[in-house]
């Protein structure tokens, strides 16, 4: 009798699990259905636009972001203020070389009387942060910058500039309700263009309620002239 071959070996062995329950137990197929893809985080919901009644107290006040950047600044440049007049306190002359000689040179007065200047400005800006004045705060920025300009280009330039950005977020929370840029954008997307609000502002209104008097239609005879009665002679 000849040996059974490989194939049938097999089908052998598969009839008999097949047949006796328990014997192999294939692992159950994964489902066939995707794993529905988690939602990220929708993303953070608009600021809400101010009423007209809410937009003259944020433009003079500060919020947490504005305090935090006009903090920063003011105390950058009163720490530098307060160096600065240290050390041309302590330092009144400097070095200066003329024709190849290196001489000592005192320094003016009016640079100790700009480091002065300067801390004075820090502090009304503090003073202004505590009491959130945005316009007081703005202002100490744009002098206490250009002061520094003297010394310091870069540094005078990122104060009037951080003054600057205080002053166009007031702007557009005046016109479009929001400080921020993206939010102004969207106001001002919605908004029809400049061409059709002055076209309808010129556009006379007209009243409503009642029509305008029209000429009435229906002829009306003249009426006759009076004939003049003699007066009788004496």
């Amino acid at each position: 009798m000849p040996s059974p071959s490989l194939s049938d070996r097999l089908s052998l062995f598969f009839q008999r699990t097949t047949k006796t329950p328990g014997t192999l137990r294939l692992p159950p197929l994964p489902d066939s259905k995707p794993n529905p893809v988690s939602k990220s985080a929708s993303p953070p919901a608009p600021a809400a636009i101010l009423t007209p009644e809410e937009r003259r107290a944020a433009m003079s006040g500060l919020n947490e972001l504005e305090v935090k950047w006009a903090r920063g600044g003011l105390a950058v440049a009163a720490l530098l203020g307060a160096y600065l007049s240290y050390y041309l306190a302590t330092h009144r002359t400097k070095h200066v070389t003329v024709h190849g000689v290196v001489q000592q040179v005192p320094l003016s007065e009016t640079y100790l009387l700009l480091g002065a200047i300067i801390l004075v400005f820090c502090a009304l800006g503090f003073f202004a942060l505590y009491r959130r004045r945005r316009t007081l705060v703005a202002f100490a920025f744009f002098l206490t910058g250009f002061a520094y300009t003297l010394f310091s280009a870069p540094l005078g330039l990122a104060l009037v500039f951080l003054g600057g950005w205080l002053m166009l977020r007031a702007y557009r929370i005046q016109k479009y309700g929001t400080p921020s840029a993206k939010g102004a954008a969207r106001q001002a997307a919605t908004r029809p263009p400049r061409q059709q609000r002055k076209a309808a502002a010129s556009v006379p209104p007209t009243p409503s309620g009642h029509k305008p008097a029209t000429q009435n239609k229906r002829y009306t005879p003249k009426a006759p002239a009076r004939k003049k009665i003699a007066k009788p002679a004496e």
